[in-house]
């Protein structure tokens, strides 16, 4: 189970603020689910098992994986939570956020200046949304520039809940590139997930300069490398080489004229 709470200044929490970090919370959930599960759609149902009202305002749901092959709650969980304390401590893009996830948290940390602190939960553990948190997220999702440009990748990781995204792994810097597409384009991209593709359209970097958005004009899936064939494979593909002897005898043969 995994839930968050949300502690009101001076016990009152406001109905706006609940409901905006509530929403942006469940978006988190199915975000990273999609990344930790590689289902666009997500793996698991949350269905809510307790609520509180009173300050600290309490929500929790229990997950209840809708596919038979393997029950990703606990990773999907335990994800959200090492990605929290991960940011706390410094603007690095954890494993399983996309670009949507972090808007996500962002929205959630920004609310939380509105209380007196918000944290998320599972049995045994929780993370705390922090003013350094929002900053490093923000720090991440920044437009530090923009521009025209391309890039090639393994095409990974796609989501579907909050737009149409999916990241790209460059060899270069071994990090996700999130790329929003249009819908109509939703086939294609699905076709070939897990294949080398180029994308091009506006290139959005941060204050690093590291790329971390892909707005998508073009998008072309690349071919292969083809594999060049063994010793094994390759034997036999011409015929009668050594006219008709032997290896040792032919060379013998060019030494001795």
């Amino acid at each position: 189970m995994i839930g968050i709470r949300i502690a009101g200044k001076n016990d009152r929490i406001s109905a706006a603020v609940f409901i905006r970090s509530l929403n942006n919370f469940l978006d988190l959930i199915k975000d990273v689910d999609s990344l930790v599960s590689k289902r666009p759609r997500g793996s698991v149902r949350w269905d809510l098992h307790s609520l509180q009202k009173s300050s600290p305002a309490l929500v929790q749901f229990e997950g209840r994986s809708r596919i038979r092959e393997m029950d990703y709650s606990t990773a999907i969980q335990e994800s959200i939570l090492d990605g929290i304390d991960q940011l706390s401590e410094s603007p690095e893009q954890p494993q399983f956020y996309s670009y949507s996830a972090l808007r996500r948290l962002r929205g959630m940390s920004a609310q939380a200046k509105y209380t007196e602190w918000v944290s998320v939960y599972t049995e045994g553990r929780q993370a705390l949304v922090t003013p350094r948190l929002y900053a490093n997220v923000e720090f991440l999702i920044s437009a530090g520039s923009k521009s025209l440009g391309s890039i090639r990748g393994s095409l990974d990781s796609i989501s579907v809940h909050s737009g149409h995204e999916f990241q790209i792994w460059t060899r270069k810097s071994k990090r996700p590139v999130t790329c929003i597409f249009e819908k109509a384009e939703l086939p294609q991209v699905v076709s070939h997930l897990k294949q080398e593709v180029e994308v091009f359209g506006e290139l959005q970097r941060n204050a690093r300069g590291e790329a971390v958005l892909m707005k998508v004009v073009t998008f072309t899936p690349l071919e292969p490398v083809r594999r060049l064939p063994s010793i094994q494979e390759a034997s036999g593909l011409i015929p009668d080489l050594y006219g008709g002897k032997s290896l040792s005898a032919y060379l013998d043969e060019l030494r001795h004229g």
